[in-house]
C-alpha cells in the first residue's frame, strides 16, 4: 500500500495514512500540553474547596465560643470514644443539628479535604482525618479544660485549624512541622487562623506563624 492510499480505500473518501498519522501526532501533542494544565486546575480546585471548609469550621468555632462563655473547643482529649473526644464532635451540633458519629463523619461534609481522600490510611485510625485544631486551646493538653478566645494574643498569626499530615491522621496540632501539618496542596498546607482568614503556607513560610499561646 502506498503512503497516499486512503485508509478506507483507494477510491473511497477518507484520510490517507499520512494524514491519519499527522492527526494522531497533533492529538498527542495537545494532550501532552493540556493534561498538566487540567491537573493543575484540579489541584487548585481541591485547595479552594479545602480553604472553604476551613473558613466554615472557623465560623462555627466562633459560634461555639459565643455559646460557651468565650471558651474555645478542645482539639482532642484522652478518651477512646471518637464520637466525643475531638473538636468535630463539639462543632457538629452547631453545623448539622446532629451528633458526630466518630467514624464516617470524618470523611463527609465540610470535614473532608478532597486531597486527603486520595491519601492512604496509616496507623490505627480506621478513618481519614483531614483537619486538626490547635492543641493549645487546652490549658494542659490533652486536658479538655480550655482557654478563652480572648486569650489568643495574635489572632491573625496563630493557627486555629489546618490540614494534617496523613501519617499523623489525628485531630490535635501541637507544632507546624511536616510530621503534623499536611503540606499537600502543591507543597502548601491550608490554614485558618483565629481571626478567620485562611491561606496556604509552605513548610518554609511558617516562621511568623504561631501555635502556642
Amino acid at each position: 500500500m502506498s503512503a497516499q492510499t486512503s485508509v478506507i480505500g483507494e477510491t473511497g473518501a477518507g484520510f490517507t495514512l499520512i494524514e491519519l498519522l499527522v492527526t494522531i501526532s497533533i492529538i498527542a501533542i495537545l494532550a501532552a500540553i493540556l493534561l498538566p494544565v487540567l491537573s493543575s486546575a484540579r489541584r487548585k480546585a481541591q485547595s479552594v474547596h479545602c480553604q472553604s471548609n476551613l473558613r466554615q469550621l472557623s465560623v462555627t468555632t466562633f459560634l461555639y465560643c459565643q455559646d460557651n462563655n468565650d471558651f474555645l473547643p478542645f482539639a482532642w482529649y484522652d478518651d477512646p470514644d471518637p464520637s466525643g473526644n475531638n473538636f468535630f464532635a463539639l462543632l457538629t451540633p452547631l453545623l448539622y443539628h446532629s451528633d458526630f458519629d466518630g467514624y464516617g463523619d470524618f470523611e463527609s461534609k465540610i470535614y473532608c479535604c478532597p486531597k486527603r481522600m486520595s491519601e492512604p490510611l496509616v496507623g490505627p485510625n480506621p478513618m481519614r482525618v483531614s483537619y486538626g485544631m490547635n492543641a493549645n486551646n487546652s490549658v494542659a493538653f490533652p486536658d479538655p479544660h480550655t482557654r478563652k478566645l480572648a486569650q489568643v494574643p495574635n489572632a491573625a498569626g496563630t493557627l486555629l485549624i489546618a490540614d494534617i499530615a496523613f501519617t499523623f491522621n489525628h485531630p490535635p496540632i501541637q507544632r507546624l512541622d511536616p510530621t503534623r501539618i499536611g503540606y499537600k496542596h502543591d507543597g502548601k498546607a491550608n490554614i485558618v487562623f483565629f481571626d478567620g482568614h485562611a491561606g496556604a503556607n509552605s513548610a518554609f513560610n511558617t516562621n511568623t506563624l504561631m501555635v502556642k499561646f
